[in-house]
């Protein structure tokens, strides 16, 4: 297709690639450039790793904590589950004592 038929955003697509690579092309064969490229990515990635581990250590500490939480909450209903089922079974077996004392014979 010729370049007066193309659509403007292919042409500055097709600029931006253009100059994408020939600046990828500089850096790579000038050594200087390259280098301070490395050492600056270096820099950028090692704030990034830095900025990582300290927001992961702070998420650990909150899940620690929150998973202390949810462990006594979790013990505080199990225990007032079991107070419940128990006071249940005894309710349940004082009514039945109840019922066979009314349906016994008086003596």
């Amino acid at each position: 297709m010729p370049d007066s038929q193309r659509h403007p955003t292919e042409s500055f697509l097709l600029f931006l690639a253009g100059t994408i690579t020939g600046a990828a092309i500089v850096i790579l064969s000038v050594p200087e450039i390259r280098k301070k490229t490395s050492e600056r990515l270096e820099k950028t990635l090692s704030a990034i790793r830095e900025e990582t581990s300290g927001f992961l250590e702070e998420e650990k500490e909150h899940l620690t904590e929150t998973a202390r939480h949810l462990s006594v909450d979790a013990r505080t209903l199990k225990d007032a589950y079991k107070a419940g089922w128990n006071a249940f079974r005894e309710a349940l077996a004082r009514g039945e004592e109840g019922e066979a004392g009314e349906s016994a014979p008086p003596s």
